[in-house]
């Protein structure tokens, strides 16, 4: 081993590939994606949606982004007298399968450690239009698009290609 001065040549070489492709790594970097417009809380519009809820009733869709580029998507349901529900996903939008959970679902899961049944997956169309599928046992339950308006308020969540959405409004 060479020295130079106490440091090893092997040292300096190893340093300065370390640098260089440093360099190529960030000059090859893509430039950073603009948050997802679906991110953010969205509350159902009952009359919009044409559904009827009970009183004191409410439904919230939350997505939150994570640094790592998986979506946090949560659901929350019900009403204070008959208590709230959850569904929750943390997914890539990258068509793959998910786990996806229910609060009795995580709960069977951290009491017995049997693992959920659900997934979810979702392919980005374009900035406004995802599509979605949730599965039970490797079969599709359901699956649909969400569409976020032009201006961004909106939210629409479409079941099987029915025409007639579940409509959020941004909060």
């Amino acid at each position: 081993m060479y020295s130079l001065s106490g440091i090893t040549l092997c040292g300096i070489v190893i340093s300065a590939m370390f640098h260089i492709v440093v360099s190529f790594a960030y000059a090859e970097a893509p430039a950073s994606k603009a948050t997802p417009l679906i991110v953010g809380a969205w509350r159902l519009n009952p009359e919009k949606s044409g559904v009827r809820l009970p009183p004191n009733s409410m439904e919230i869709r939350q997505y939150t982004l994570r640094p790592d580029g998986f979506l946090v998507g949560l659901l929350i349901t019900g009403t204070p007298q008959a208590g709230f529900h959850y569904l929750q996903f943390t997914a890539k939008s990258d068509g793959k399968d998910y786990a996806e959970y229910t609060d009795n679902l995580l709960a069977e899961l951290l009491a017995t450690g049997k693992q959920t049944t659900r997934t979810y997956s979702e392919t980005i169309i374009d900035d406004y239009v995802t599509e979605w599928t949730d599965k039970v046992n490797g079969r599709v339950s359901a699956q649909g698009k969400k569409t976020i308006s032009g201006d961004g308020k909106t939210l629409t969540v479409t079941v099987d290609g029915s025409a007639q959405g579940r409509v959020y409004d941004r909060q």
